[in-house]
């Protein structure tokens, strides 16, 4: 492991209080740097960086986004309902694919407003027009924007402006999906100049699509997070609750869910059962527990469900919105928590295995929104976390659920940020994750905040990233593992 200077072992210690010694002299540039990392012991992502669960952080557009940057986003369960959750599963896989199954088909009664409406929802609008407006019935027309991008008459019905079905340039299942052959598919799509190119099995029931802009998000996000069939990959927070996580898990496993993230300010024993259920019933899922901040309790994690636990989520009361400390006089220092359970996973590896960890919390946001900060994100990553959790520094984007306001206070613009264990966020289902969702009296860890406004995380997500490249250059380190192995890290 890194080398952690004698002053700081056995002590209380943030981000804030240790610098990263350069010794060595760079012989590389900063894009040479390779920020690959394991999320879970499954999922590998090109950038560091994971989108907390919180409701002012992420649902589907964050979680888009930070797939597509190379990370990976983890959608809050605090809905009022379990399928508006899934919902933005439901829209974060459709993004983007290879082969895009189970399409969503109209008929030929349609309306033009409908594919309007789908567009809202998903972001597409290639739609096929099959004679029922199911996938089991037989394909008689395609629509795609090309087709309705002028169109102001919203009542027309799509049979009178689709593409009919002779007309359609289409490919065969068997040669394509079946072959695993998305290559051909591309080249047809191509050579014809097609939006969208439809797969059709001997029946002439659509299984599959192929598009063009689809094709395009994936020469344009090189990093991005992709499944097998190179759909965004996503997360989802579940409770703590084995009851109420079940009905949850089950349906984010039926739109095509990566992995479940079980959502608690403390590891609870019941999360152990939650991960066997899953590993049983689900086992192309990856699980992740906690949180935890000692290596006492990686230890006691790592014995009963060493084979159950593909990552631990690192940090007790450390968030710009957790007041777990103060109120409770409960969990530490972030940096040192991150440092003592490295170091307990490290050693129970030749046991255990190796599982990720992920420091969640503790990385300071600066007062200028046009400013960056991926110093703490460097530490962490030194002291032995494999990824970084994020709320504060990610709710202030466009992406981020919530409309920025003028403070006229701070004279600037800002957006609302809030515990998930505030009166305010547990007035949902956030109490679920304190454990007190049955009490009368629910004392709050979390507060309501306000972040700087800090606009489109298209343009602030790849500063940070460049940041914590040129934080690892500086110090001589050419990916991650090097950092870990050699870093100097030592009091300020």
């Amino acid at each position: 492991m890194a080398n952690l200077h004698p002053s700081l072992k056995n002590k209380e210690f943030w981000y804030k209080d240790i610098t990263l010694i350069p010794n060595r002299l760079p012989d590389f540039e900063r894009d040479e740097v390779d920020l690959t990392t394991n999320f879970t012991k499954r999922i590998v992502l090109k950038t560091p960086f994971v989108s907390s669960p919180m409701d002012t952080v992420t649902e589907s557009k964050m979680a888009i986004l930070m797939a597509l940057q190379g990370g990976i986003g983890v959608i809050h369960y605090n809905f009022l309902t379990i399928d508006e959750q899934i919902r933005e599963v439901e829209k974060v896989k459709r993004f983007m694919a290879g082969f895009v199954f189970n399409p969503i088909t109209l008929s030929p009664k349609n309306k033009i407003k409908d594919v309007f409406n789908i567009n809202e929802e998903f972001g597409f609008f290639s739609v096929p027009i099959t004679e029922k407006g199911t996938l089991n019935s037989k394909l008689v027309g395609i629509v795609t924007h090309r087709d309705i991008r002028y169109r102001q008459d919203m009542e027309t019905k799509l049979e009178k402006l689709m593409t009919p079905r002779k007309k359609i340039i289409w490919a065969k299942k068997a040669e394509t999906v079946s072959q695993n052959n998305l290559d051909l598919a591309i080249e047809i799509l191509r050579k014809n100049n097609l939006d969208t190119l439809p797969i059709v099995d001997e029946k002439n029931r659509v299984v599959a699509l192929v598009t063009d802009s689809d094709i395009r998000k994936q020469s344009q996000f090189p990093l991005a997070t992709v499944d097998e069939n190179k759909r965004l990959r996503v997360f989802i927070a579940v409770e703590s609750r084995l009851k109420l996580a079940k009905e949850r898990i089950k349906k984010a496993f039926g739109v095509g869910v990566d992995g479940i993230l079980i959502d608690a300010s403390v590891v609870f024993k019941e999360q152990i059962e939650i991960a066997k259920f899953v590993k049983k019933n689900f086992p192309e899922l990856e699980v992740v527990l906690g949180n935890v901040d000692s290596g006492e309790m990686v230890e006691k994690i790592l014995k009963e469900a060493h084979q159950y636990c593909d990552g631990l989520r690192v940090g007790i009361g450390p968030g710009a919105a957790c007041i777990t400390q103060q109120e409770l006089g409960t969990g530490r220092a972030q940096a040192s928590a991150v440092w003592d359970c490295a170091e307990a996973i490290k050693k129970l590896e030749p046991k255990y295995g190796f599982i990720p960890l992920i420091a969640d919390g503790g990385i300071k946001v600066p007062d200028l929104a046009e400013i960056q900060k991926p110093g703490d994100i460097s530490k962490a990553l030194a002291l032995g976390d494999q990824t970084v959790m994020m709320g504060s520094l990610l709710a202030g984007l466009d992406e981020a659920p919530g409309e920025k306001e003028f403070d006229y206070e701070e004279n600037k613009m800002v957006k609302k940020y809030r515990g998930m264990g505030s009166i305010e966020a547990m007035e949902k289902r956030a109490a679920v994750r304190y454990g007190i969702e049955k009490v009368k009296i629910k004392i709050p860890e979390g507060k309501v905040i306000k972040v700087p406004y800090r606009g489109s995380g298209y343009d602030f997500i790849p500063k940070l990233i460049a940041g914590v490249k040129q934080s690892l250059q500086k110090q001589g380190f050419r990916n991650i593992k090097e950092l870990q192995e050699e870093a100097d890290i030592r009091p300020i």
